[in-house]
């Protein structure tokens, strides 16, 4: 399994890179309305791909965290975006959930550089007194620890329904916050 999570994980990296490549090239990244007109050439395979890419970000996070989510409002605006973003991290981190279940610490390992692990260990420990506040906390935090606190729930006792509920209610408002404030960010550093 390890090796089969590499050679996505670099596949992933080729991928993003020649992303990278293409839009720095046509310029998509400096210019959000043609960044728009250009993905919304694919007419709805769009937002299919844009989610998938969401369901594969908890999973094997190879995109910086909150990137592709930004991308997501740009394109399909701030209501739609959040939305699309959302589904696609739930799905992602429902089955991150259930791989941590299944296959448990040699699942973590084949994903997780060996500095991460102490976090999750932390995680793991105050998650196992509190499941569902852990999680809602670091959803609300901006830029936290989302995917980590996810795979830690995995080790705890928490039952797959509260889970379910839980990052249902609370993903969007994380996806939310820190779409909104990296786009804050980003009209700041464009001003100054």
């Amino acid at each position: 399994m390890k090796k089969l999570i590499k050679v996505f994980f670099v596949i992933g990296i080729i991928l993003l890179l020649l992303v990278i490549w293409y839009a720095y090239n046509h310029q998509l990244c400096q210019n959000p309305p043609q960044l728009k007109q250009f993905i919304h050439r694919f007419g709805w395979y769009a937002p299919v791909v844009f989610i998938m890419i969401q369901i594969i970000q908890p999973i094997l996070p190879i995109i910086p965290g909150g990137m592709s989510d930004v991308v997501g409002v740009v394109v399909f605006g701030k209501i739609i975006g959040v939305l699309y973003a959302s589904v696609g991290l739930i799905i992602g981190e429902v089955i991150l959930f259930i791989l941590v279940r299944h296959y448990g610490r040699s699942f973590v390992l084949s994903i997780l550089s060996e500095k991460s692990l102490p976090r999750l260990d932390k995680l793991i420990q105050l998650g196992n007194k509190h499941t569902i506040w852990m999680l809602i906390i670091i959803f609300l935090m901006p830029f936290g620890p989302d995917d980590l606190a996810c795979l830690a729930a995995g080790f705890t006792n928490i039952s797959f329904k509260d889970y379910l509920r839980t990052i249902i209610l609370f993903k969007p408002l994380s996806v939310a916050i820190h779409c909104y404030l990296l786009l804050d960010v980003f009209k700041m550093v464009k001003i100054n």
